[in-house]
């Protein structure tokens, strides 16, 4: 299980590694680089509900 800043961390790559899959004047990728990328990207993603939207874990320290 992941925690809740992990999440939001893995949320916040995820964006990022799209933007730079978009841009163009990115340097050259490889394909190892973008699979190592993705995979980081989705080791903490949160689970989505049927709306698509993100269902965060409760951290150990908070009370959510």
């Amino acid at each position: 299980m992941s925690l809740k800043y992990e999440q939001y961390r893995s949320l916040k790559m995820t964006r990022e590694f799209m933007r730079d899959l978009l841009d163009t004047k990115e340097s050259p990728r490889t394909i190892k680089n973008l699979k190592e990328r993705a995979s980081a990207c989705l080791h903490h993603f949160p689970i989505l509900d049927v709306n698509g939207k993100p269902i965060f874990s409760k951290d150990w320290f908070t009370k959510d």
